[in-house]
Formats: C-alpha cells, structure tokens, sequence
C-alpha cells in the first residue's frame, strides 16, 4: 500500500467518524409538566375527563365535577349491599366510554381471585350492573372506546396488561407481556395505541407501554414523590395531554398535573 493509499483511506475514516458522530441520538419519550392545580382531597383516587368536566372517585365516592373541579353531583354510597357485605370497600381510577362509567371496585383478600368492576351512568351517577373479573387486585380499568376492550392488572404490580372483550361478557383475552416489571400501579387510560400509567412506586413514574409490542418506558417522576401517585386520564386539552393525581403526604390537598408528551 502507498503513502498515498493510506492517506485516502485515513481521511475516508475520518470523515466517516465526523458523519457518524453528527447523526444525533434517537431520544426516549418524555413527559413535560405543563401545569399543576390543588384539588379538593375529597377526591382522592381517580380521574376521568367528561364533556365540560371530570368524574373523580375517592375510596367510598363517584362524583361528577366541572372544569375547575368544582362538585357538581356526588354517589356518597356507589358500592351496592351486595357488594359490601363480600368486604368491597374500595373505588379506584375510573374511566368512561360515551354515557357510562367504568369503575373498578375492590375487596381486601387477594388471595380470593375475584373482584368486580362496576357500571354508572355518567348523568345521574346511578349503578347500572357490575361484573366479577378474574383478578387478585382491582386499583384500575381502562377501555379503548374503539374496540371496546377493557384493560387492567392481575395485580398491584405486574408485567403484563390485562384485557377484556367488553361486548363478549367480559371473556378474557390474552394479555400483553410488556418489557418491563412496573410497581405499585394506581391508575391507567388507554390513548393513541398506548396504554399510560400512574404509579405509587419509589418516584411516583409515569410510564407508558406500546399495545402492540408491549414495550414500555418510563415518561417521567410527579412531584411531590413524597406523595401518593393515584389516578390518570389521556385527553388532548389545552392544558396538556395527561392529567395525573398525586395525594399529599399530609393527606390534603390533591394535586392534578397536566403533561405534554415528546417523542
């Protein structure tokens, strides 16, 4: 080889490393805070946007609020006789599909294998019917208005998303494996070919899983972490795309986030 082959071909490398190195990095999706505002604790659970409004849940309570979370009509007792007497105590992060709500109710003994999900009409607030769901654990459901699939978690926590055919009694599906163990789930919606999800785990993350290849990544930590993460919605507003609920570690007040998303 001549001194004039290498020199070429130590300038093709050269160039070649200043081309690669200018290629800037795919980056990760993120959520971006866009604003935040204190609520009243007595919504302390989930989160659902409605026409003009939101519908809030807390432990014992399904309520109908206006733009500025401001009560317009409340179920103090949305969790039927029935139901209390098997030890359900507990409405989680809520999700609604055009006149109807989709509230997850929850009974202590997870070793049971066995909790329900509720049905309320968004006007009055008013039981409609409820379903046993084969489930350890109940904090959350989620539905694609589309395909009129419902998704969970079997438990707390988990690695793979649930799902039900809605219009088949519930039947279950296969569930999705997702990429990544997530902790402490609370609360969950499903937009734009993801599922998105709020958690209690050490830095209150908000993730999100691809419903196609399950891949899952975290979004971003809401503050105050001290706090406990609860409930979400997916809704393109003005203020933001996610909406996320963090109860104060004193218990009061609640802070709703509102988040855009990059990719």
């Amino acid at each position: 080889m001549t001194r004039g082959m290498r020199g070429r071909i130590l300038a093709g490398f050269v160039l070649a490393m200043v081309l690669v190195s200018d290629v800037p990095a795919s980056a990760s999706p993120a959520a971006t805070l866009e604003s935040e505002e204190e609520i009243s604790a007595a919504y302390s659970q989930g989160i659902a946007r409605i026409k003009n409004g939101w519908i809030m849940t807390a432990r014992f309570q399904i309520a109908r609020v206006d733009e500025n979370f401001e009560e317009v009509k409340t179920n103090r007792d949305p969790i039927p006789p029935e139901l209390k007497t098997e030890g359900y105590n507990h409405v989680g992060d809520i999700d609604v599909v055009g006149k109807l709500i989709y509230a997850p109710l929850e009974q202590g003994d997870y070793t049971r294998g066995e909790q329900v999900t509720a049905i309320y009409k968004v006007k009055n607030l008013k039981l409609v019917e409820f379903i046993r769901v084969p489930q350890n654990e109940n904090s959350f459901v989620a539905l694609d208005p589309e395909t009129m699939i419902a998704y969970s978690f079997m438990d707390f926590s988990g690695q793979e998303l649930l799902l039900y055919d809605v219009e088949d009694d519930w039947a279950p599906l296969d569930p999705i494996p997702m990429s990544m163990f997530v902790d402490r789930v609370q609360g969950l919606d499903i937009a734009d070919g993801y599922a998105w999800l709020m958690t209690d785990d050490a830095t209150n993350g908000l993730y999100r899983v691809d419903l196609e290849t399950g891949e899952t990544v975290l979004l971003a930590s809401v503050e105050p972490v001290p706090g406990e993460g609860e409930g979400i919605d997916a809704t393109d507003l003005d203020s933001g795309f996610l909406h996320t609920m963090v109860i104060d570690e004193n218990n009061a007040p609640v802070y709703v986030a509102h988040w855009s998303v990059t990719e």
